[in-house]
This record gives C-alpha cells, structure tokens and sequence, in this order.
C-alpha cells in the first residue's frame, strides 16, 4: 500500500493550519468561519451543517442558519479545509489542509465513526480508470461501508 504521509495537526494547531490554507487561497478568516471549523473539528465523527449550526448557534447565543453554514461548509471543502462525506451528507474537519490529495472513507454502518485513510495507489487507479473510460475526475471520492473494529 503506498500510503500518503503527512502532519496531523490538532486544537488550536489545525486552526491555524485551516486559517493559513484558507488565507492562502484568497479567502478571509473570519470569525463566523473560525467558529464553524472549530465546530465541524469538534465532533467525533463526521457532522451535518445542521449538527454544526447547533454548536455554533449555542456558541453565539443567536441563531444560526444552516444555509450559512453550508456556503462556509462549501467554502472549506473548495479549500481543502473540510471533506464531504457524501453518503451521510456530512463533513470532516481535514486534519491536514496543506496537503491536497484524494481521500478514502470508511464509514460503520453500525455506530457512524469514519475513518479517513490515504493510498496513493488506490486513489490513482481509480483516476486512471476514470480516465481510461474517457472521463476526466475531479474530484474521486472513495467510501467503504461496512462495520468497524469497535462494532465487529
């Protein structure tokens, strides 16, 4: 397997890693976005713009709309901050946003914990597939569903 090595950052370190890519792209950090990334980075296990706009809403001690969190959610995954989890409809915070790079999920049917891995391999088979059928990918996205250690 070739995995893909990189820094896992974590707390306030994956914030400012998050806010470093995010400015670096041409975006501005702004408050309401540090309180969402913080928010998605928070949970366990991958979270639906609703799940964070509660934590933010309970944060700011106003409401906060999903549909705000969902352009900011839309924002960090163009940005490399955030991966959609396409099956749950539901984000991860990416512990390592200065890499850019195809991910695979695999998601427990039984409990809802998502483990993200990374092989090269796999990820660029499956691109050349897509391109050997004509197709040009953009973005892959890999999930294997099953159950987990913890649930087996």
């Amino acid at each position: 397997m070739s995995a893909h090595q990189h820094h896992e950052h974590q707390g306030t370190d994956l914030t400012k890693a998050a806010q470093t890519r995010l400015e670096q792209s041409g975006e501005q950090w702004t408050a309401m976005r540090e309180r969402v990334f913080e928010a998605l980075a928070s949970f366990e296990k991958p979270a639906s713009a609703y799940d964070i706009a509660d934590a933010v809403s309970k944060l700011e001690g106003r409401r906060v709309a999903a549909n705000s969190v969902y352009r900011i959610l839309d924002l960090f995954v163009g940005a490399n901050l955030a991966r959609r989890v396409e099956s749950a409809n539901a984000y991860v915070a990416n512990a390592h946003p200065e890499c850019l790079h195809d991910c695979i999920f695999l998601v427990c049917d039984n409990c809802g914990q998502t483990t993200h891995i990374d092989d090269d391999t796999i990820t660029r088979n499956v691109r050349s597939a897509a391109e050997h059928a004509g197709f040009s990918p953009v973005r892959p996205v890999i999930e294997v569903r099953g159950k987990c250690s913890k649930c087996d």
